[in-house]
This record gives C-alpha cells, sequence and structure tokens, in this order.
C-alpha cells in the first residue's frame, strides 16, 4: 500500500497527549463525530463487510475503536462487528493409498493384547504385523492396522496429516453394513480413540451403488491408524485410502504509514506522533542518506504522577527495542534494513533514541493489519460510517449477533462495501480549535516537563555525553 504522510497539525494534537473530553454524550447521531465516510452497497446482501482504512485509525479517538458508528439515511445506528484479522489458511489435498495388515484373533479379543509381533523399517514402515501365538485357521478378523506413511523412506516429507478414509469392498461383495472405530497412534502401542462412524454400500441390480465409504474426522497428525468394528460383521476391505491435508498459512494483508520526525530541542533524538487506534505490528525506518548504519533504541515517553510536594509531571522514557537499521550499497546492489515484527502495541507516540552519533532524521514506518466492519444492512441505504468522538461509549457487537448462522468462511466472503471519499464534519473544525486552546494552555507545564525530562535523559545516556548517576 502507499505510504502516507500525516499533517503536522494532527500530528502535533496526538503528540501532545489526550485532554478532557470536548463534548457530553447527549445523543448518538452522526454530526456529532468528527469525520466521516458513504458507505454504498448492492442492496441485495443483508451482510456486508468493510475493511477499515488508515484514515479511521488516524481519526478515531480509541484503542479499542469504541467511536466507530454505523448510520442509515435516516440517522440510525446500525448494528455492527469488528472482524479481528487472522492468519489465511490454504488448504490443499491428496489421496494417500495406506498399507493395511489385518489383525486375526478370538472373538472379543482386543487389537493391542494380539497385535504383538512387530517388524519395522528404520523409517518405522511396517513390514509385518503377528498375533500372540499362532492363530487358528478359522480365527475371526479382529482389526485392521494402517501403514499411514508406507513411501515415507522414498519421500520422507510426506505429509502427515489426516481428515478422513475410504474404504472399497471386496469384489464380488454388494451390501455391507457397520459401525467403525478409527484409533491412532505414533508408536503402535499407545492408541488414542479419533473417531467413530456408520459406513454402508448397496448395489441394485442395474449395478447402481449407494455408498457411505468415508469416515471423516478433525485434521490429525499421526503414524499408524486402527480400525475396529463396533458394529456389524469384521471385513477385510480391498483398499483403504487416507486423504492428506496440508496447511500453509499467508499472513493478513498489513497496511503502513511513514511517520515524519518531530524537530525537538535535543539534537538527535527523534519524536513520531501516531495515533493510539493503530495496533502496530511491523515498525522500521526510512533513511535517506545513503550507505548509512544506525543503532537505535526505540521506544515511547510514558507520563508520570507528579510526586507529592511537586507540582509538574515527570516523563519516563521505555524502551521496547534495539536494532540496527541500515542503508547501504555494495556489489553495485542496494540493501536496506527490513521491519521487524512486534507484539501488537498501540502507542500514541514513538520516540527513536541513536545509539551512536549521527546528522540523519530518518522517518518512521509502523505497519498493523485493520479490522473488518461487519454490518447488518437492516436500516435504508446510504450508509455513512462515522468516527472522530472522545466521549463515545463502545458499540461493536458479537459477530453472532451481527450476521447470525453464518459461517465464518460466508462471512469471509460477504459483499465488500464501496466507500466516498473521507469528509470532515463541522465537529472537526470545532475540536481542532478547542484543542489548540487546550494544547496552549498546557503546554506550559505539560511541554516544559516533557522537554526538561527529555533534555535530562539525553545528558545521561550512557556512552554518548558521560553516565549519570544517582538517578
Amino acid at each position: 500500500m502507499r505510504h502516507s504522510m500525516i499533517s503536522g497539525v494532527a500530528l502535533a494534537w496526538l503528540a501532545l497527549g489526550g485532554a478532557a473530553p470536548l463534548y457530553a454524550a447527549t445523543t448518538d447521531k452522526a454530526d456529532a463525530y468528527a469525520w466521516r465516510q458513504t458507505l454504498s452497497t448492492s442492496g441485495r446482501e443483508a451482510v456486508v463487510q468493510y475493511r477499515l482504512p488508515a484514515s479511521v485509525y488516524l481519526h478515531a479517538r480509541s484503542a479499542r475503536l469504541d467511536d466507530v458508528r454505523v448510520f442509515d439515511s435516516r440517522g440510525t445506528v446500525l448494528p455492527f462487528a469488528l472482524r479481528q484479522p487472522a492468519e489465511q489458511a490454504q488448504a490443499s489435498r491428496h489421496s494417500v493409498p495406506v498399507r493395511v495388515f489385518p489383525v486375526f484373533g478370538a472373538p472379543g479379543d482386543s487389537a493391542a493384547s494380539t497385535a504383538i509381533d512387530i517388524r519395522r523399517t528404520p523409517d518405522g514402515a511396517l513390514v509385518s504385523l503377528g498375533t500372540r501365538g499362532t492363530p487358528r485357521a478359522d480365527a475371526p478378523l479382529a482389526a485392521l492396522v494402517l501403514d499411514m506413511r508406507p513411501d515415507q523412506q522414498r519421500d520422507p516429507q510426506a505429509p502427515g496429516t489426516f481428515d478422513m478414509l475410504r474404504f472399497t469392498l471386496p469384489a464380488g461383495t454388494q451390501r455391507y453394513q457397520a459401525l467403525l472405530a478409527v484409533e491412532v497412534s505414533d508408536d503402535l502401542k499407545s492408541w488414542r480413540e479419533l473417531a467413530q462412524s456408520q459406513v454402508s454400500w448397496m448395489v441394485s441390480g442395474d449395478g447402481a451403488a449407494l455408498a457411505a465409504d468415508r469416515l471423516e474426522f478433525a485434521p490429525r497428525e499421526f503414524r499408524y491408524a486402527r480400525i475396529r468394528w463396533l458394529e456389524g460383521q469384521p471385513l477385510q476391505f480391498a483398499t483403504v485410502t487416507a486423504e492428506a491435508v496440508q496447511y500453509s498459512g499467508q499472513a493478513a494483508p498489513l497496511d503502513s504509514l511513514v511517520l515524519p520526525p518531530t524537530p525537538g530541542k535535543n539534537p538527535g533524538e527523534w519524536l513520531y506522533a501516531a495515533s493510539s487506534a493503530i495496533p502496530v505490528q511491523r515498525i522500521g525506518l526510512e533513511l535517506a542518506e545513503r550507505n548509512v548504519s544506525l543503532p537505535v533504541e526505540l521506544g515511547r515517553y510514558t507520563e508520570l504522577p507528579a510526586l507529592k510536594g511537586r507540582g509538574a509531571t515527570t516523563w519516563r522514557f521505555d524502551p521496547a527495542l534495539k536494532a540496527t537499521f541500515y542503508r547501504i550499497e555494495q556489489g553495485g546492489r542496494e540493501r536496506r534494513s527490513g521491519d521487524l515484527a512486534i507484539e501488537p502495541t498501540h502507542q500514541p507516540h514513538w520516540v527513536v533514541r541513536p545509539l551512536t552519533p549521527t546528522d540523519s532524521k530518518p522517518a518512521l514506518r509502523i505497519g498493523w493489519a485493520p479490522a473488518t466492519l461487519v454490518f447488518l444492512t437492516s436500516g435504508h441505504g446510504p450508509y455513512t460510517l462515522a468516527y472522530g468522538r472522545d466521549d463515545a461509549a463502545p458499540a461493536t457487537r458479537d459477530l453472532g449477533e451481527v450476521a447470525p448462522g453464518l459461517s465464518a468462511a460466508e462471512i469471509g466472503k460477504a459483499e465488500q462495501v464501496t466507500a466516498g471519499p473521507e469528509q470532515a464534519t463541522p465537529r472537526a473544525q470545532e475540536s481542532a480549535a478547542s484543542a489548540a486552546e487546550q494544547a496552549a494552555a498546557a503546554s506550559r507545564y505539560r511541554k516544559a516537563a516533557l522537554w526538561a525530562a527529555l533534555l535530562a535523559d539525553w545528558r545521561c545516556w550512557e556512552g554518548w555525553r558521560g553516565s549519570c548517576t544517582g538517578r
């Protein structure tokens, strides 16, 4: 996504921290919110979705997006939910023939007590499976043991995650019915029951077949399986085929912003105003100069309550990580440091401290996976997405209330709404004017205290201008 630059006025207000609510929440109308977008739908679907753009995160006033609303054309608030991004799993499937080893024994004997003579190759493939003693010629079938990966010696990476077994009847068998249980093991000693299912076959006189020949279960990784009969006559199937499934995860797509450095009194330290609503997951520096290697400490300042007997608050630097960012040319190609993954973090501002002297003033790049707004078109369109209000109460609902009866896959395929350009309401102008007034009033002690703390901490950096003691 193309990077965007935040306006200096908005950044200045965000950097100074939140002030008292600018107005009381007497009503819940679209005009009470500072920003809006018009959302249009086809009118054919009840449940629709909208991936929240970066502008919503920039102007929202709550880390949980409590000040987001959806209104219909009559001003009615519509039910909506925020679906958080998740890793998208891609599944590939293919059939895997398995080797079948019959286990014989007296009626009532369990396979665990009869299958004791086991011969395997070094990679675990079954060669033979014997029984206790020498079974009688008419000993009934007690169980079937399946080697799920007979070709592992040729293909060590053969998949071991399965979710289905399919059975084929012996030639000449036209009717059969049984209740089967499947158990799984990795060592042929300890068995865990995985599933039970009814299987049945019926073949008509004209050759048409009706078959329930599958035993399905939740995807599970295992090496061996054992089939037991709970009902019906044991039967040695002609073939048993497993369905192997492989999952490959795709990370949720990220949005990103590039934040300019805020000028400060301390040379070399950079402040970047962001928004508390953004759940930053990746972070990096964009260096304008070439052939630069820049070790830095990245974090934020936390305002501490004033100590007893002191009138001003104090500020503490809380480091989040140390890293070296670079941009160098070597061997005819340019190399740049990538973004770093961090735990999702909501910060109104970020601070970068260099660990070596430098004249560089890099921009800060932040990335996050935006949520998707899912709402029920129960009102009259077009709809309005409104956001940007200090005193708004949470309005989001559970997804099951907004899209009842729909699966996660169906919601993921719901219609994407069409959004118009972002518009500022008169409330945005009032908020900006009031914010400027409050910022000016607060600057006498808040900003002075902040910069005093920054200057004091700057002089105390170990290895920069000496060490500080007693702090």
